[in-house]
């Protein structure tokens, strides 16, 4: 009996209310809903961070893809330039050597023209030399003709030997007379040529052979003897008309 009763009174010391959940059921749901809310906000954001990043990677690719073409362009632009100035070095090089060239002709030319200026200059030294022998011949002839006038008159009139200046310039005709006791009014003339540094006949009559005429003359400019020539061109038309 004690044991029902002790029973009985442990049964009324349990509480008989039910407990109350809701407010924390409620608060499990706020927590539930929020973390949906931030994770969905947090995919979101994450999936456009993703988007963008995408985004930023394609052009990022294009970029890069424009800036390697660009540095192709540039390398060929690079290599282009390097050509031609390679090509223009080149140029440069074969002008230098071209004017160079030409330089070296000039210097050349300049010292051929001093050179030729100096033949040029001896020559005219020469001729005038010449020219002033020539003269100095000329006048030193007239003073002879003049100063043996009159032994050219009787020789003129014993010989037949006439000595007068030619038509043309510097010859001297010398006109042989009284060479034929048959016909000595018969006259036969020798042109000699007194304007060089050696004598030379340019015009006889055919009684004298070219030889005869040849021989005389080198023996008149070995020994420059004139008067001796004429008596030597006389004495041999004699013997040839004699001998014809």
């Amino acid at each position: 009996m004690k044991s029902e009763a002790d029973e009985a009174g442990d049964t009324s010391s349990v509480p008989t209310g039910v407990l109350d959940f809701s407010e924390l059921d409620s608060s499990i749901q706020s927590f539930t809903r929020r973390f949906d809310d931030y994770v969905q906000s947090t995919i979101a954001a994450c999936e456009e961070q993703r988007m963008t990043a995408d985004g930023q990677r394609v052009e990022d690719h294009a970029r890069i893809r424009e800036l390697e073409r660009e540095c192709e362009a540039t390398k060929h632009a690079q290599k282009e330039l390097w050509e031609s100035v390679a090509s223009e070095r080149d140029a440069d090089a074969k002008l230098r050597a071209s004017v160079q060239e030409l330089h070296a002709q000039r210097a050349t030319l300049s010292q051929r023209t001093v050179s030729l200026q100096s033949e040029v200059a001896e020559v005219r030294a020469q001729m005038e030399a010449r020219s002033r022998h020539k003269q100095q011949l000329m006048e030193r002839l007239r003073e002879q003709v003049e100063r043996n006038a009159p032994e050219l008159a009787q020789l003129q009139h014993l010989t037949g030997c006439v000595i007068q200046p030619s038509l043309r310039e510097g010859l001297i005709d010398i006109r042989f007379s009284l060479l034929s006791e048959d016909d000595p009014d018969r006259a036969y003339t020798v042109s000699l040529d007194v304007s060089k540094s050696e004598y030379a006949v340019a015009k006889c009559d055919p009684i004298l052979p070219g030889a005869t005429i040849r021989t005389l003359v080198r023996q008149v400019n070995a020994s420059g003897d004139v008067y001796a020539f004429i008596k030597q061109v006389r004495r041999a038309m004699i013997e040839r008309i004699r001998a014809t």
